[in-house]
């Protein structure tokens, strides 16, 4: 049988040197068998209950703005596809996702013109007007650096748990690596009743908060900022949709097929969907942060993985065939191919095709003739 729950894991026991062995042995279950876990005393390394307390009010205070001014830093004047998104106007597994959005990231220069097109995902973040929200650049600022600094110590420990040396991935990281983050607000369905989507000609009776999908970063790190509940579900090898609890004091952290690909495949990118919440509940608030690698990274599979690390992957690959559950079309990360870059632009041309149409014409061709609706 497939995983019925996700598994909680202390980070705490990880630096201890009497508990670590357990605790790597935990972790290792998760990342191969699961994909998720919900990490608990991450503030060791991390963002405190205050710090979670402040975003989560920017985030509150963003949605609330007037529409011209959350336009105003909207998506669509980004090339480098970051800034504000409107209710449903995203697409995932050919439906709209219903709900809006701002993406952001460590704050970067853009690249030059001479640069591969891919670079365009990193650049400068499209802020609101200060004036209307002035709290929200420094408050989203800080969190970045703290998660950052968080998912950098996680990491080391995730290699550990899969048998590899903390800095197996160094040369896939550059200085001032970008990071990139999400506040998104989930409207319930009775805030949807007279909606219309910006993206597709559908309705919200899909109950698609965001569509069924993996991930394309190393890990992602999520605040449940509200009490919602029965939102966020992960999809078990045997096709069954587990609901993830909303504990307090936890972050979600799951696995993306960039991790599974430099892992030789021993670290799920497992498929994922957020469920429209229901009427009367209000609006979800959810604050994904993504842990990236450079780019340019364009390598083969990490080498050194023991042989019964190996092992379990095989096993639990053979029973995922069996089982025969996968999901819509995807740019998968080949980094013995291309460079990780490109899989990761190519799906943000296919998630967000009102900003490729603007900037990148000739590569949404390209991808809508791969990708079918």
């Amino acid at each position: 049988m497939s995983f019925q729950e996700i598994p909680i894991i202390d980070l705490k026991l990880g630096l201890d040197p009497a508990t670590k062995p357990q605790f790597l042995q935990d972790l290792r279950h998760a990342l191969i068998n699961v994909g998720f876990l919900l990490l608990k005393n991450y503030e060791v390394f991390g963002p405190n209950d205050n710090d979670l307390a402040k975003i989560k009010q920017q985030a509150f205070d963003f949605f609330d703005l007037p529409d011209d001014v959350k336009l105003g830093c909207e998506m669509i004047n980004s090339p480098h596809f970051l800034g504000y998104t409107r209710l449903a106007n995203e697409i995932t597994a050919s439906h709209t996702d219903w709900r809006e959005q701002i993406d952001l990231g460590t704050e970067l220069p853009a690249p030059g013109a001479d640069e591969p097109i891919y670079r365009n995902i990193e650049g400068p973040n499209l802020w609101p007007d200060a004036s209307a929200i002035p709290g929200f650049r420094p408050t989203i600022t800080d969190y970045i650096a703290k998660m950052t600094n968080l998912s950098s110590h996680f990491r080391d420990l995730v290699l550990e748990a899969i048998g590899l040396e903390p800095s197996a991935l160094d040369s896939y990281f550059k200085p001032n690596q970008q990071c990139k983050m999400k506040l998104v607000a989930y409207p319930d369905s009775s805030q949807l009743t007279q909606t219309k989507s910006v993206a597709l000609d559908d309705t919200p009776s899909t109950q698609q908060g965001v569509g069924p999908h993996r991930d394309s970063d190393l890990l992602t790190y999520i605040f449940q900022a509200t009490e919602h509940t029965d939102s966020l579900q992960v999809q078990n090898f045997q096709g069954q949709w587990i609901t993830v609890p909303n504990i307090p004091r936890t972050l979600v952290v799951n696995a993306g097929q960039t991790l599974e690909a430099i892992s030789q495949g021993v670290c799920k990118a497992t498929i994922h969907r957020v469920l429209i919440p229901k009427p009367g509940s209000g609006t979800r608030i959810s604050i994904p942060f993504f842990q990236t690698i450079d780019l340019d990274s364009y390598k083969s599979v990490v080498e050194g993985i023991p042989a019964d690390v190996l092992q379990s992957r095989d096993e639990r690959d053979k029973k995922i065939k069996d089982w025969g559950v996968d999901v819509g079309f995807q740019f998968k990360p080949d980094v013995s191919k291309h460079p990780v870059g490109y899989a990761v632009f190519r799906n943000r041309i296919k998630s967000h095709q009102d900003v490729a149409a603007r900037w990148y014409p000739s590569v949404l061709k390209e991808v809508l003739q791969e990708y079918k609706f």
